[in-house]
């Protein structure tokens, strides 16, 4: 078969006009004869034409060279093409293009197109493309009519620096949306995300998958859930079926039903039995409801959270209505940041009223009748340099370090930073949670009272205020705290405290615990157990040692019980009580200021002789295999030893005498809820 060109001598070019207007009526008269579904091609543009009568049913047009033909809003364009009468199909070879309402563009090497249901199958490095995305693959099934494309032996969609590939995918151009199918792979400069199936939108960027999912990211963190979605360009991401997410870095885990995550604010929203677990720290954290803030290194757990400090035999376990962790270095920066503020306010508003004063006095001034005669021997004037005062007092207010003493009103002054501290520190954890902040501030204040000492008290040394001058330029430090540094951390428990291991139990209304000093400070009615031992008080501070009890202060109301039988109780009382601990076993009791006891008197055979009272400045008890061994008093001892017999109930208890098993912690089991 030989094609012949349209342009020729004069009488071809005569004749072949003559023949292709003959063919282009034919071929228009026979597509307005199925014009009834409004299926029409047209032939717009070749350089060469040729018609060609194979068989007596089969006919075919031939076009070769800048080819252009048009159905509808469709414009096809290739280097060839053949149309076939008889099966209604296009053939096109070559650069093959097809423009389908300015809205997909597809290109291939070869297409085949079924002109009355609009199917395009088109083949070797097919691309598609929306002005949004583009889609490679190496062979695409195209509907025009429905503009959906499928693909079924590899494929690869680029949208921006996000590229997407599978074996199978299905591009929607009306939803803008595209659903891959097997060995799922997205990639952004981010993350990587491989699923078995995926379902992407092209103008939200967000992948919604239903099946086993799994996500890495340049920061060595691995997620792995059944089904989300996935905000590619905001990178944020809801999942579901229950996902867990590490952190190769931080080394912490976290699972729950539902987590919210946003990796630019770096906080995680955990809901339904989530668990939060801190392998660096030894620290796990289960409740219904965890917010956890990478960035900072807090989280917020509400809803029945339960706290474990992990340790190799005697693990703690911590419950209450609300538990909030954070690092310490972010809690004395936020600290300083206030008192900072506090100072600089307390200079302005000093200023402020010198300033206001100035201003009556000279009113008042220009009041004053004064002789045109008299002499005067100074000049009223504006003082230039007000401003220059004003940054002077702020620097001076901020620079200014006082010398703390052991006073009430410093210990005031303390409490009153920390209430401010403890504020901002609890509106930030729980900011956009839905879950209110407890309103007790005074737990963060009290929280960093220097506890007390066992050595003797150190010398109050005077610190040099150093020159006033104009503040320099601000200097940044780069933060080098290793996020991993378990001393750098603490822990706040609001409400209905329960603490259970199997050595010490205890209970109290709230709790502040510091990684720095590993001392647990127990506030508002506060119970500690240990064994046959009760302490309480205001508020208990019981410092441990690699997690077990070393030693314990009580301060106010202070009172030990150990129960050494059936209604027998050894009793302790004094303003302030310090206990000693080896192994987490209570071994040692002192009472110091206004000290006073009850202990039952045995004799070496344990048989029971009596029932001491005694009053000191001092008090000791020692311990022996759990059981009172010894009782020393110091200082103007007074006490009176009474039988069994004869001693009354009121001699046999001391005042506020309280035992309070019945809030005692029994069992792990008790504090994880329902």
């Amino acid at each position: 078969m030989t094609l012949f060109p349209i342009k020729a001598t004069k009488h071809m070019k005569q004749y072949s006009a003559l023949l292709v207007l003959t063919l282009l009526f034919c071929f228009k008269g026979l597509a307005q004869s199925t014009d009834t579904t409004g299926k029409m091609v047209e032939w717009l543009n070749s350089e060469k034409f040729r018609f060609e009568k194979k068989d007596s049913v089969t006919e075919l047009n031939i076009w070769v060279g800048n080819v252009i033909v048009k159905q509808n809003n469709t414009t096809f364009y290739c280097d060839s093409a053949i149309f076939n009468k008889r099966t209604r199909t296009l053939e096109a070879f070559g650069n093959v293009h097809i423009n389908d309402a300015d809205s997909v563009h597809t290109y291939s090497q070869y297409l085949l197109y079924y002109i009355d249901t609009r199917i395009a199958n088109l083949k070797k490095k097919v691309k598609l493309t929306d002005g949004k995305i583009t889609l490679h693959t190496e062979e695409l099934r195209y509907d025009a009519n429905e503009k959906i494309g499928d693909y079924y032996n590899g494929g690869r969609v680029e949208n921006g620096k996000t590229v997407l590939t599978s074996k199978e995918g299905t591009y929607y151009g009306e939803m803008k949306d595209v659903y891959f199918k097997k060995d799922v792979v997205l990639k952004d400069p981010g993350s990587t995300l491989r699923s078995d199936s995926l379902l992407y939108n092209t103008e939200t960027e967000i992948a919604t998958f239903i099946t086993k999912t799994t996500i890495t990211d340049t920061t060595d963190k691995n997620i792995v859930t059944r089904e989300g979605t996935y905000d590619v360009k905001n990178r944020k991401a809801y999942f579901s079926g229950r996902p867990i997410i590490t952190d190769a870095r931080a080394r912490t885990r976290i699972v729950a039903n539902q987590i919210d995550r946003n990796d630019e604010t770096g906080i995680s929203t955990l809901t339904g039995n989530a668990v939060y677990i801190d392998s660096a720290q030894g620290v796990s954290v289960l409740a219904n409801y965890i917010r956890a803030n990478g960035k900072e290194g807090t989280f917020f757990a509400t809803r029945q959270p339960l706290m474990i400090l992990k340790q190799e035999s005697d693990s703690i376990y911590i419950a209450a209505d609300t538990l909030f962790s954070g690092r310490l270095s972010k809690l004395q920066h936020d600290l300083d940041s206030i008192a900072a503020v506090n100072a600089r306010r307390d200079s302005l508003l000093k200023l402020e009223a010198a300033r206001k004063k100035a201003v009556r006095d000279s009113t008042a001034l220009t009041q004053i009748n004064v002789r045109k005669d008299t002499e005067k021997d100074s000049v009223l004037v504006p003082a230039p340099n007000l401003m220059d005062s004003a940054v002077a007092a702020v620097t001076d207010s901020a620079t200014k370090r006082i010398p703390l003493k052991d006073t009430s009103a410093n210990q005031d002054t303390h409490v009153q930073r920390l209430r401010a501290m403890a504020d901002s520190t609890l509106a930030a954890a729980t900011a956009d949670t839905g879950v209110k902040a407890p309103p007790d501030t005074a737990l963060a204040a009290q929280a960093t009272k220097p506890p007390p000492s066992v050595t003797a008290p150190t010398k109050e040394v005077a610190v040099t205020k150093p020159p006033t001058k104009k503040p320099a330029n601000p200097v940044v430090i780069n933060d080098t705290t290793n996020a991993n540094d378990s001393t750098d951390r603490y822990f706040q428990a609001y409400h209905n405290v329960r603490i259970f291991s199997d050595s010490l139990q205890a209970v109290s209304d709230s709790l502040f615990y510091s990684g720095k000093d590993s001392i647990f400070r127990l506030f508002t009615d506060p119970i500690v157990w240990s064994g046959d031992n009760q302490l309480t008080g205001d508020t208990i501070f019981l410092y441990t040692k690699n997690k077990k009890a070393d030693k314990l202060f009580v301060w106010e109301n202070a009172l030990a019980v150990n129960k050494t039988g059936i209604d027998m109780y050894n009793q302790l009382k004094g303003n302030r009580l310090t206990g000693m601990f080896i192994d987490g076993t209570l071994d040692y009791m002192r009472a110091k200021g206004n000290a006073e006891s009850v202990y039952w008197v045995k004799d070496e055979d344990s048989a029971l002789v009596g029932v001491n009272n005694v009053n000191g400045d001092i008090i000791d008890l020692r311990f022996l295999n759990k059981e009172l061994d010894k009782v020393v008093v110091i200082s103007e001892p007074k006490g009176v030893m009474l039988p069994v017999s004869q001693a009354s109930e009121q001699e046999k208890f001391l005042r506020n005498f309280k035992w309070r098993e019945a809030r005692r912690p029994k069992t792990k089991f008790e504090l994880f809820g329902n």
